[in-house]
């Protein structure tokens, strides 16, 4: 999964942990409250408790998306400030404990979830009436409310800071993507791939080169692995005859179909042009001859769009073990790609052809078309 879109998750799964941890308080202190001033005719901390227990379905509910949500919840605040200013006017209360906890949630939601200026909008507008109400008994004790607009103040600049700090994490997150990513396919590219090679073979170099019956002291394994190179047979007379924005249409499709087929652990990347590569999480030729036959079948069996020329692929597979370093295993399944395509296209190779003995020839090589396995 993409660096950004496990950042995205992450975050919406912490807001609605926040949420569901603010509603469940709510519900517990204004029960609380509750059980106390009810009997005396004051149904305002029940109100508030009931109000708290029924935000909690929306939030557990994987349908309210997390756009929705932030909506909901900025909304919630909205009405109990409101609420919150008149409950203060009509009881003709003193600023006290209770009240200068309760309008930092305001402000914490504010300046959280809307941009600045409505937030700072909002929390002025909520300190203003509060102070007004305050003062209206003058001469009054001006400390309680100093120290709450202190307090205000302090929430409104952490969760600036804080959303700032989001925003650049994010933003950072999301060049970490493009950098790692196709722009048009949205696969991963072949730096990706590159750095995946090298980390194997990094591995592979530092384990103990004896047989041992413990794994090495750092817990981690070179674990064998395949490589597909992929290409798009005859792509070029696709754009010469279709146009290059069709051929991109394909190469979007293909990589889609590529990535179905692809296991989970599996790395599906877009070489460049309409070369594609996948690795694949295994050592056995026959998983690789599997997998290939499965890519071959999609590709027969895709309900592409009329507007769209079908197309087959031919394929050079190779595995880990083959050669010593990611240059070597490259070459040696670029050279089993081209003998694939001299045999007739549409077809897998993996002939035994051996990473020291790359000279060019210009011989047709037998490569038989696998079987296909139906994905259906």
């Amino acid at each position: 999964m993409p660096e950004n879109a496990l950042c995205e998750r992450m975050l919406e799964a912490t807001r609605r942990r926040g949420y569901l941890v603010l509603c469940a308080c709510s519900v517990a202190v204004h029960a609380a409250i509750s059980t106390r001033e009810l009997p005396h005719g004051n149904w305002r901390a029940a109100a508030v408790a009931l109000l708290s227990a029924a935000l909690l379905p929306a939030i557990l509910s994987r349908r309210v998306s997390a756009q929705r949500l932030d909506t909901l919840v900025v909304w919630c605040a909205n009405i109990g400030a409101s609420y919150f200013l008149w409950d203060f006017y009509s009881r003709g209360l003193e600023l006290g404990a209770r009240e200068s906890l309760t309008v930092p949630l305001f402000f914490a939601v504010w300046f959280g979830l809307l941009p600045l200026k409505q937030a700072v909008l909002r929390g002025g507008v909520l300190y203003v009436a509060l102070a007004a109400l305050v003062l209206r008994h003058w001469p009054t004790d001006p400390v309680p409310l100093l120290y709450t607009g202190f307090l205000l103040f302090l929430i409104g600049q952490m969760t600036v800071t804080g959303r700032q700090l989001q925003q650049e994490l994010s933003r950072t997150a999301r060049y970490a993507d493009l950098a790692l990513t196709d722009p048009l396919t949205g696969l991963f590219n072949r730096r990706s791939m590159e750095r995946r090679l090298e980390d194997h073979y990094s591995l592979q170099a530092s384990a103990p080169r004896s047989v041992a019956t413990t794994p090495p002291a750092t817990g981690e394994e070179a674990t064998p692995i395949g490589i597909l190179l992929i290409d798009v047979d005859l792509f070029k007379a696709v754009n010469d005859v279709h146009g290059h924005e069709t051929g991109d249409r394909v190469l979007v499709a293909v990589g889609q179909t590529l990535r179905a087929c692809a296991r989970s652990g599996d790395l599906t990347v877009r070489w460049g042009g309409e070369e594609f590569v996948l690795l694949v999480a295994t050592g056995e030729r026959a998983a690789l001859e599997h997998i290939c036959a499965r890519i071959h079948c999609a590709l027969a069996e895709q309900d592409w769009p009329q507007a769209l020329p079908r197309v087959t692929v031919s394929i050079g597979a190779a595995l880990s073990g083959e050669a010593q370093g990611a240059a070597e295993l490259l070459k040696l399944a670029d050279r089993r790609l081209y003998r694939a395509k001299d045999a007739g296209r549409a077809r897998m190779n993996m002939d035994d052809v051996q990473a020291n003995d790359l000279s060019g020839d210009n011989r047709v090589f037998s490569a038989a078309p696998l079987e296909l396995v139906s994905t259906r």
